[in-house]
């Protein structure tokens, strides 16, 4: 039986977990969990939803969601209120300490990730990266993609 072990799928999925796990060592100290940072980056990027999509966006168990948004809301991060073209709907939104906590925990992985290229990678293998970024980004977000496809037929 042959050894996958430098497939190509192999070798990026290695090299995309190891970079992860180092990522997530780079983190400050704190209380806020990598869920609470997801969930703060989707209402981040994509603006204020109700409690349902959240779910759907960070492809959780509403159960856990309804948890995570309570802790969120008892510490200020994130805000409840009614929906401007549904009153009956909920929306979450990040308040500004939520987005302060984001800030924070994203710029120290941003800043091990820059001294870390900047003394181990030259400058061709940056810009490599840079190229490889916008391939793995295709890679990620080819869901969306699929989905609107499937809702067009």
């Amino acid at each position: 039986m042959s050894s996958n072990s430098d497939a190509p799928a192999t070798r990026i999925l290695r090299s995309v977990l190891l970079l992860g796990r180092r990522l997530r060592a780079a983190r400050p100290e704190g209380p806020h969990s990598l869920s609470t940072i997801a969930i703060l980056a989707t209402l981040h990027r994509l603006g204020p939803m109700p409690a349902w999509r959240l779910a759907l966006e960070e492809h959780l168990q509403p159960q856990s969601v309804t948890r995570i948004i309570a802790a969120l809301e008892r510490d200020g991060l994130i805000s409840r209120m009614r929906s401007e073209t549904d009153r009956r709907e909920i929306e979450l939104s990040i308040t500004p300490h939520g987005r302060t906590v984001l800030s924070e925990d994203i710029g120290a992985r941003r800043a091990w990730l820059e001294k870390t290229m900047d003394d181990h990678l030259t400058p061709e293998e940056r810009r490599t990266l840079m190229e490889a970024s916008e391939i793995m980004l295709k890679l990620a977000c080819a869901h969306i993609k699929n989905e609107a496809q499937s809702g067009e037929e």
